[in-house]
């Protein structure tokens, strides 16, 4: 009984030992580098492994030294010789042939791609050989002498001067060449917009604003090109409003590396006319509601400006670009602002956030006259993408070092940031009275309590209101609330403008007074 025992184990032995049990090493090179004659990894161009060429042997193409694992293994049986069939390659610019072999019998292997365009048509070249374990061999185009592989139909594997017959098992038979690395470019060559490349399109900046005329639909990206013609587009994402964003996702060919064009729309226009201006006792420069006087010029030659003069929704309307500083004259006619009390402008702009404001008096006797010449800036913060109603107290100026009102020659805007403003503007007039008071005379006796009002209290309207709203004298909407009641927390002392909408959509202003 102990002598069976042996024997079984022996033959045990013998059967774990006479066949491969683990896979070859898994293949890397990418597909694009391969022609694969048999590999799981790759897509094989064999056509026949087992055609008939008076050979001793037997074929399997469907062992698995690890079963389940789905990975199959050539096995040549009783082996001498053996050949296989391809649809016709071009091999040429591969440089290595690569083979896994396990044997424990075998001596000597050797291969060759049969080749039938030119130079020689087979050159034998023996395989490394490990005894019981796997072998994976790459052999170098050189080492067979002569061959071009340009057209490769056949492969033969040989044992015949080793010991014979013998078994082999084969895996990963291909032809490979060293791969590029993958291109990690993710940038755009081309990006367009309703049809045309945007103005300065540089494909290693991903961040651009576009202007859009007011009252237009959103843009849409029409096409969007890769540098490298391997990398994709992931996405595009148009804007849904305006201001907003469209943006592009671009991922290189490498699969990792991505780049996000983002395309800022804002619009560089107004879609209304300015608010048509209601007061009568004005001074008027430039409005479509009054009688202007004279003004020998809205861009004097040392401006650092462009200046034209545009239709907005039917209106008139001036229009400054790449704005740094504008001077507008009116020495053949000075203006004589001493009995006005304010300066009213209806100022338009995408980009300005700070309008600097200069009234220029020369006193008199002419620029650089003998009296010498004064002047008063005031600065104002603009809100951009809608009108904006500045009603400044001339007091500012004279404040700011203006000491007569009565010889206004000069009046010099300014922009920040400077060098790339645009303003659009109109109704620009001196008038003594304070904004929208000739709304305050309304029908109805709209008045708000208490009033004047210490800062932090909350005041009241006398009649129900939908909503009321507080104006600075700047023409700013400073607070809003839905309802007749509203906090006038955070208001510095001063004048202030009540507007109030009724559920008939009637508005009524009053005046509120701030200690």
């Amino acid at each position: 009984m102990k002598k069976i025992s042996i024997f079984l184990m022996f033959l045990l032995s013998v059967l774990v030992f006479s066949q491969p049990s683990t896979n070859a090493p898994t293949p890397t090179h990418a597909s694009t580098d391969v022609i694969s004659i048999f590999s799981d990894t790759y897509t094989n161009v064999a056509t026949n492994y087992n055609p008939y060429w008076g050979q001793s042997g037997t074929v399997n193409t469907n062992f698995e030294a690890v079963s389940g694992s789905g990975n199959k293994i050539l096995v040549y049986s009783n082996f001498n010789y053996q050949g296989t069939e391809v649809s016709t390659q071009n091999a040429s610019a591969m440089e290595y042939l690569h083979i896994d072999v396990w044997t424990n019998n075998a001596t000597v292997l050797k291969v060759s791609p049969i080749n039938n365009g030119t130079g020689t048509n087979e050159k034998l070249v023996e395989v490394t050989l490990v005894n019981g374990g796997w072998s994976s061999v790459d052999i170098p185009k050189s080492s067979f002498t002569g061959m071009t592989w340009d057209s490769v139909f056949q492969f033969k594997f040989d044992a015949q001067s080793g010991t014979t017959p013998c078994t082999v098992y084969l895996d990963n038979i291909y032809f490979w060449k060293t791969g590029t690395t993958a291109s990690a470019d993710a940038t755009l060559s081309d990006l367009k917009i309703d049809g045309a490349t945007i103005t300065g399109f540089n494909g290693s900046a991903t961040t651009y604003n576009y202007g859009v005329p007011g009252g237009n639909p959103i843009p849409q990206i029409t096409a969007a090109t890769t540098t490298n013609s391997s990398a994709t587009i992931t996405s595009i994402t148009q804007a849904s409003a305006i201001p907003g964003n469209a943006t592009v996702l671009v991922t290189a060919a490498d699969g990792t590396t991505t780049k996000t064009y983002t395309i800022s729309y804002f619009y560089n226009s107004p879609a209304t006319a300015a608010p048509t201006p209601s007061h009568s006792n004005v001074v008027s420069l430039y409005s479509g509601a009054y009688s202007n006087i004279n003004v020998d010029t809205w861009n004097t030659g040392w401006s650092q400006a462009s200046y034209s003069e545009v239709n907005i929704a039917g209106n008139a309307t001036k229009k400054y670009t790449s704005l740094g500083f504008n001077g507008v004259e009116t020495t053949s006619n000075p203006i004589n602002a001493g009995g006005m009390s304010y300066l009213h402008m209806d100022v338009w702009t995408p980009n300005i956030t700070t309008l600097g404001l200069k009234l220029v008096s020369f006193l008199g006797d002419g620029y650089g006259g003998a009296n010498g010449d004064s002047e008063g800036n005031v600065n104002v913060n603009l809100t951009a993408g809608q009108w904006n109603q500045l009603h400044i107290p001339l007091s500012d100026f004279t404040a700011a070092g203006l000491s007569s009102l009565n010889d206004l020659q000069q009046f010099i805007f300014t922009s920040t940031p400077f060098g790339s403003g645009i303003l659009f503007i109109d109704n620009v007039y001196f008038t003594a009275e304070t904004l929208g008071v000739k709304d305050i005379k309304a029908k109805e006796n709209f008045r708000v309590y208490p009033n004047p009002v210490r800062s932090g209290e909350m005041i009241n309207a006398n009649i129900n209101v939908k909503s009321l709203e507080i104006y600075n004298l700047v023409g700013q909407k400073v607070k809003t609330v839905t309802g007749k009641t509203i906090s006038t927390d955070g208001l510095s002392k001063g004048i202030y403008l009540i507007k109030a909408t009724k559920d008939n959509g009637e508005v009524l202003t009053s005046k509120l007074i701030v200690n």
